[in-house]
């Protein structure tokens, strides 16, 4: 991966950016899209796109949400302590004993989920997962006055974890889910510049998708794309405790992901597939997801319908703190897409025969 595209993606992986709070992270992808850009625009909601050749025929869109998992103040007892409510599909069971970010309008407070002693437990009771309302955030407030002070009822969190690798080009962060997908929509840009694409490419990070695909509904319409490209992290099932047969075989390493049905549209993914041909780039092959949906969920039935595809990354530990990638897998991605949209023709449209 080129130096300076590895620094950027580092940028966005340690700038908080939780669902309907993106506008740190978003302010870094825009600086950095406008080295490469003819445009770059943002929306009411801080949609983020960035346009090559706006006068190019037809409009490809290249999807990725670049907001995370958090949580955000729900109340502040007399005690001190502080109870949350999720941002996104936050897991309870994994949020004890981890370390927070408050993100107040003075600044970061600091703060731990409480997790009790495993020697002040019952033994005689099994443990149970905690409801998300039973979860309470120690900032070491001496009591709520103090408490409400330095935090406000709606601050949003993050959690606290960093970028780091693994070993040879494995890395673990916490949500790559998404922020690789708004990573390669803006490589694939920086790419296809170095050439003369006839088409024009719109690199998009929207906003909001954890809380249920919601700056794609917006983005689409402000577009309007002829044809979409969501790029996503996919679940990686080559860890221990994984049922293949019902939620198939992805491996870490061994290349992007492209998605088989419902909104994935037949003509974009073979031509998909012929991009990965022509860069020597292995494809991983799923079948459409039953428990979730990306942005392209959210476009490709708006407008009359828009032809769509879904382009994953593989990612183990998903809406964890250690979420774990290859970073070949990422970059391949950007490369394969950049392919893709250089074999665009003028005016190509992307229609089933029937």
């Amino acid at each position: 991966m080129r130096k300076e595209s590895l620094e950027f993606l580092k940028r966005l992986l340690t700038t908080p950016t939780p669902s309907g709070y993106e506008s740190a992270g978003q302010k870094v992808w825009c600086d950095y899209a406008r080295q490469f850009a003819d445009e770059v625009r943002t929306d009411s909601y801080g949609n983020a796109v960035a346009v090559l050749n706006p006068g190019g025929d037809p409009r490809i869109m290249f999807d990725g949400h670049i907001d995370e998992l958090g949580l955000i103040v729900k109340h502040i007892d007399d005690k001190g302590f502080i109870y949350v409510q999720k941002i996104g599909g936050v897991d309870a069971a994994l949020v004890r004993g981890k370390r927070v970010s408050i993100h107040t309008r003075k600044g970061i407070v600091r703060g731990v989920a409480g997790a009790t002693a495993i020697h002040l437990q019952e033994r005689n009771k099994d443990p149970k997962v905690p409801k998300m309302h039973e979860i309470f955030i120690d900032i070491g407030a001496k009591d709520g006055k103090d408490a409400r002070r330095r935090v406000s009822v709606g601050d949003p969190m993050t959690f606290v974890d960093d970028f780091e690798l693994l070993a040879n080009r494995v890395a673990v962060a916490r949500a790559f889910d998404n922020r690789v997908g708004a990573w390669a929509a803006i490589e694939v840009l920086r790419l296809a510049a170095e050439g003369k694409p006839q088409c024009a490419i719109f690199a998009c990070s929207s906003v909001q998708e954890e809380l249920g695909l919601l700056g794609a509904k917006m983005t689409v319409v402000n577009v309007p794309p002829h044809a979409a490209i969501a790029v996503d992290v996919s679940h990686a099932t080559d860890t221990p405790g994984i049922d293949v047969k019902e939620f198939g075989e992805i491996f870490l390493g061994k290349g992007p992901t492209i998605s088989l049905g419902r909104e994935n549209h037949p003509v974009v993914v073979e031509l998909l597939r012929k991009a990965a041909r022509k860069k020597k780039i292995n494809l991983q092959i799923e079948t459409f997801s039953l428990i979730g949906g990306t942005d392209a969920l959210a476009i490709f039935s708006k407008l009359g319908g828009v032809p769509s595809a879904i382009v994953g990354v593989p990612n183990r530990y998903m809406h964890t703190t250690v979420e774990t990638i290859d970073l070949r897998d990422l970059q391949n991605t950007a490369d394969m897409l950049a392919a893709f949209a250089a074999d665009i023709k003028k005016g190509q449209r992307f229609v089933v025969k029937v």
